[in-house]
């Protein structure tokens, strides 16, 4: 198991962000505890993704805060708020084509190595290339220990990235971009992980592979805070201890997966239709 670092959470105070005429997220206020795993769901353009672009820096909120612990995260850079502590996986593939997966893994790591965020004082560029030239035993010794950190990663996915580390990112399969993708957020041991629909385009027996493991980090790293995009609602049950849906911009329910999804706004907004028996809402959900 990592070790584990600060214990912070992660709190959203009245966010606001619109693009043109259309507020994608809704004066939206979210506290999310130290090691929690929080799903939220909600139909298309509910403003989710919207939401992890505004936590992990992509684009700056038109008004609120947004904190991690007591370092205010709002107008801070991505490489900024990943170095503080925040990683991220994201709604559609992303690698680094021309990269070895290897490679791709020791990306994740390379801040630690050259300092900065959460790892002390940012060096200079020319002792950073100077160490690349001519290492010295200090610099070989923390490289070592950030390689064994990378091989970690890659070996959480049993053989699925292993045995196919030197291998091009760009030649995986789209499941195992998906994994390298997570081997990459995880390999800087990140107090918060946000992950963005994680099982899209995954068939059920990847989607359970894929589940199990998120469910494996959360009991092995009980300080990690995660949150959950997921479509799924099947992965949302097993894993959530907290679901919170959103429509248009808000929040429209929360509380544990069972009342949430049962919660007739819910099934009214993102599931889209509803029976009665015995008098009362119960969702029917789409396939």
């Amino acid at each position: 198991m990592p070790a584990q670092r600060d214990v912070k959470p992660l709190i959203v105070d009245r966010v606001t962000k619109r693009f043109g005429g259309v507020t994608a997220v809704n004066n939206l206020s979210l506290r999310v505890a130290p090691g929690e795993l929080l799903a939220i769901v909600g139909p298309n353009g509910a403003g989710k993704s919207t939401l992890f672009q505004l936590i992990s820096g992509v684009i700056r909120p038109d008004g609120g805060q947004i904190w991690l612990g007591n370092t205010e995260l709002t107008g801070k850079s991505p490489e900024r708020i990943a170095a503080l502590g925040v990683g991220r996986t994201f709604q559609t593939s992303r690698v680094f084509p021309g990269l070895t997966v290897w490679d791709s893994v020791r990306v994740g790591v390379h801040m630690e190595l050259i300092g900065g965020g959460r790892f002390g004082r940012r060096v200079l560029p020319f002792y950073e290339l100077a160490m690349a030239l001519v290492p010295s035993r200090r610099y070989k010794k923390k490289l070592a220990e950030l390689d064994a950190k990378a091989e970690a990663a890659l070996r959480l996915f049993g053989d699925r990235l292993w045995p196919r580390r030197l291998d091009p990112a760009g030649s995986l399969s789209y499941a195992n971009r998906r994994r390298l993708e997570l081997a990459r957020a995880l390999v800087s041991e990140p107090i918060v992980l946000l992950l963005d629909a994680p099982t899209a385009g995954m068939n059920p027996t990847e989607t359970a592979e894929l589940a199990g493991i998120i469910a494996e980090l959360h009991r092995t790293r009980p300080a990690m805070t995660i949150v959950l995009v997921e479509h799924k609602l099947e992965v949302v049950r097993d894993l959530a201890g907290r679901v919170v849906v959103m429509e248009y911009g808000s929040i429209i329910a929360e509380g544990s997966p069972s009342e949430a999804l049962a919660d007739p706004r819910v099934v009214e907004a993102y599931l889209g239709r509803s029976r009665r028996a015995n008098g009362k809402v119960e969702p029917v959900y789409a396939s």
